[in-house]
């Protein structure tokens, strides 16, 4: 039963090293490990008190240090987890794999479908019930039992603990310490089939490490008729040609020693000249992360393609999607494209850039976030969602129906959408300057085709890029601060003024002088007194009301009837 054992300990909520369970756990080796573990995180973490003020934390170090010489192993580990957990960072965590693996662990698994939490693995007795619905272990609902575990498992969004959940689920360390279970009980599944009948499974918790005790155990994968194409997951990349659509499975943010993403690029690069299609599919459904950067030979290749309508994008998201794969499928989105699937384990914005480290005495390796992640700083498309699971433009989840057929549901519904999509209009939103650039362009009929990177703090695939390049040959944009443009944040009445007033510069234009007299007061009160001459102008020309107040963001409609005034004045 070895094949079974391991399958339920990978399901741990675990990281790539293992740890290692201390050789003498005396009480002053646990306190050294406590305080090396909580002076470590307060070194290296760049906020560790961004959830849980100090005074929290240290209430949780001295209920640890009150048991340290009563509790086995396996609590101790749990215990500093669980301390770990109340920094509310997904990337910091434990590997207590090797203390859980010599425990015992309950012979099932679960995965979430339809909204629902199923049963994908049990005894070969109790096979019947495979595909069936958790109403409850132990008379708790899954929903208090994903509240109980919370207090132990390190997320920063739902999704990310409901995978923790899925990963853990079958220790019975973790069931019993969070209280789902009582120590060395049984665990009892309430069971919903699919005509609505009701049924209890009662399971037994086994040694992991005892492979004679574990009975047959039998998976819901094995009841597939067929397995996608796209179910592949056997290399770090690949792409497939799915008739009006490219696909691209992007499984590890990490360049295949064998095949460098720059030779991959040129592949698909020659596929895709080869033959027109409608879509392409970038897949970061199986994505945990790496660097961010590896897939950027592959943006840069489609982002011209995206802004001159030669295809439609999507990335392919979903529970595992984390990461570096969630900031490469903001970037799909930054460059126009969309995202299909289901919301992801990693937020927006995020603690990340891991370290690591091991307890003195336990062994135990400490995952830790040394930088704090702001999207909203680089991609327009991130701003104001902060800490939060992305969320698919169009939500197509993985139906339990389509799996057992061996159907992709999302690949499948792409396929099918014939018409475009397009996403749904933000006039309230606020106007980046990124943005209103490209609306200026676009507003004065110039075209702009060049791709480059005109600033540090611009990526070379968001998708105004050529926007920007148009205006620093133009002259009217020259950026905030050395090699620095902030693209994302939100421009002003004094910002829209003078690019509006430089592009009349630049291109020798005029418009007629509408007002007259005493400027407002308030030109005089600019923030940048060499910005009060094009403000007076822009106010003169019409552009500006009397009770402006310059440096108010400007909304995305408010964007649009600015510069509607300003291309009608010249004519």
């Amino acid at each position: 039963m070895r094949r079974a054992v391991s399958l339920f300990l990978a399901l741990l909520m675990v990281l790539s090293v293992p740890a290692y369970a201390a050789g003498e756990d005396t009480a002053a080796q646990r306190r050294e490990d406590l305080d090396t573990l909580y002076e470590a995180l307060k070194e290296y973490h760049p906020n560790l008190f961004a959830n849980a003020a100090e005074e929290v934390l240290l209430a949780k170090k001295a209920e640890i240090e009150g048991r340290l010489a009563a509790v086995d192993d396996a609590t101790f580990a749990l215990d500093l987890q669980s301390l770990v957990a109340m920094i509310g960072d997904s990337h910091t965590s434990l590997n207590i794999s090797g203390v859980l693996s010599s425990g015992s662990m309950f012979p099932f698994s679960i995965r979430w479908f339809d909204g629902a939490w199923v049963v994908t693995g049990l005894p070969e007795t109790e096979a019947a019930y495979l595909g069936w619905t958790i109403e409850a272990l132990n008379g708790q609902t899954m929903g208090q039992v994903c509240d109980k575990l919370g207090g132990l498992l390190s997320s920063d969004n739902p999704i990310k603990l409901r995978r923790q959940v899925r990963q853990c689920i079958a220790s019975a360390e973790v069931l019993a310490y969070t209280g789902v279970v009582d120590a060395g009980a049984e665990l009892h599944l309430a069971l919903t089939g699919p005509d609505g009948e009701e049924a209890e499974v009662v399971l037994s918790a086994l040694s992991a490490s005892d492979d004679a005790a574990w009975p047959a155990v039998v998976q819901l994968s094995s009841r597939r008729t067929q397995v996608p194409a796209t179910a592949a997951q056997d290399r770090y990349y690949f792409s497939l040609d799915l008739g009006d659509a490219y696909y691209i499975q992007f499984n590890t943010c990490q360049e295949d020693p064998e095949l460098p993403m720059e030779t991959f690029a040129a592949q698909v690069a020659e596929d895709l000249s080869a033959k027109d299609y409608d879509k392409v599919l970038i897949d970061l459904r199986n994505n945990s992360g790496g660097s961010d950067g590896v897939l950027v030979p592959i943006l840069m290749l489609l982002a011209p393609m995206v802004r001159s309508g030669a295809v439609e994008v999507w990335g392919l998201v979903g529970e595992a999607t984390f990461s570096s794969a969630a900031i490469n499928a903001m970037e799909i989105r930054e460059m126009g494209g969309y995202l299909a699937g289901e919301a992801t384990s990693g937020s927006v914005d995020h603690f990340g850039s891991v370290g690591s480290f091991r307890l003195p005495n336990s062994g135990i390796q400490v995952q830790c976030s040394t930088k704090y992640i702001t999207l909203a700083d680089y991609l327009e498309c991130a701003v104001g969602l902060g800490v939060t699971a992305i969320q698919p433009d169009w939500e197509v989840p993985q139906t339990l129906e389509d799996y057992l057929a061996g159907r992709d549901t999302a690949v499948e519904a792409l396929l099918a959408r014939q018409e475009p999509f397009s996403a749904a209009e933000q006039p309230q939103a606020p106007l980046s300057r990124g943005r209103f650039i490209a609306m200026l362009r676009q507003a004065v009929g110039a075209q702009a085709d060049t791709w480059g990177m005109p600033f540090d703090d611009v990526f070379p695939f968001n998708w105004y890029v050529p926007d920007i390049v148009w205006a620093v040959e133009l002259g009217i944009v020259g950026g905030k601060a050395e090699g620095m443009f902030a693209p994302t944040h939100c421009i002003t009445w004094e910002e829209a003024a003078v690019l509006a007033e430089r592009y009349l510069d630049a291109a020798d234009a005029e418009i007629p002088i509408v007002q007259d007299g005493q400027a407002p007061g308030w030109v005089d009160a600019l923030s940048h007194p060499w910005a009060a001459q094009y403000v007076e102008d822009a106010w003169r020309h019409g552009l500006l009301r009397d009770d402006c107040s310059p440096q108010a963001a400007i909304c995305r409609q408010e964007g649009q009837e600015f510069l509607s005034r300003f291309v009608t004045a010249l004519g």
